[in-house]
């Protein structure tokens, strides 16, 4: 399982703080609040991410049944937390929104891996499996034997037929990462100009 320790986890401190300057925001208040559900939601999902691999490492390395059950828990709000995440970045992608350069806050989705349908599908199934397996139940689409909360697995999850694989939610949260960062960064720059000293932000 990749582990993501090397991703920032504190963007929404920085995107407040950059909302705060009024910096580093689309301009329009719906592209504004798309780019704030979609840090929360990148953030989310990396936090429980990591969550759920330090539990399963615990589990495999120990071999204790809350491991596991907290591993469950975690993988759960990660997905859900992945797929609301790659919802907001289409969203946000499809307002065409541009910084002042001209350059496409998001990239068009054949140019961004996550945004493929591929990704998109295996992440929407499993979610889908998640949130209505209730429903798979009444209605006897899963089979009596077979379990019906998600299972970690030593590379992927598992959960009524259906996968994801730990190195395809760790691509895609990277891909996520990178535009979350670029919607949180606050930049300072300090010149110097004609007739005295300033500072643009």
């Amino acid at each position: 399982m990749p582990s993501l320790a090397d991703l920032d986890p504190s963007l929404r401190s920085k995107r407040l703080l950059s909302n705060l300057l009024g910096i580093n925001s689309p301009p329009r208040s719906d592209g504004k609040q798309l780019a704030d559900g979609l840090v929360h939601l990148v953030e989310k999902s990396l936090l429980e991410y990591e969550a759920l691999r330090s539990k399963l490492i615990s589990f495999l390395g120990e071999g204790a049944a809350e491991d596991y059950h907290r591993a469950q828990d975690h993988a759960e709000s990660c997905v859900n937390a992945l797929h609301r995440a790659i919802e907001y970045l289409d969203r946000l992608r499809a307002k065409g929104l541009r910084r002042i350069d001209g350059s496409a806050y998001v990239p068009r989705a054949r140019e961004l891996a996550v945004l493929r349908e591929d990704r998109r599908r295996a992440v929407r199934e499993l979610r889908g499996l998640i949130e209505h397996i209730d429903n798979d139940i009444l209605d006897g689409r899963i089979d009596p034997n077979e379990d019906v909360t998600v299972r970690p697995m030593r590379d992927r999850l598992l959960l009524g037929g259906k996968e994801l694989k730990y190195s395809e939610i760790a691509e895609n949260l990277r891909l996520l990462h990178a535009i979350a960062v670029e919607l949180t960064v606050v930049r300072l720059t300090v010149s110097e100009r004609l007739g005295g000293g300033g500072a643009e932000v």
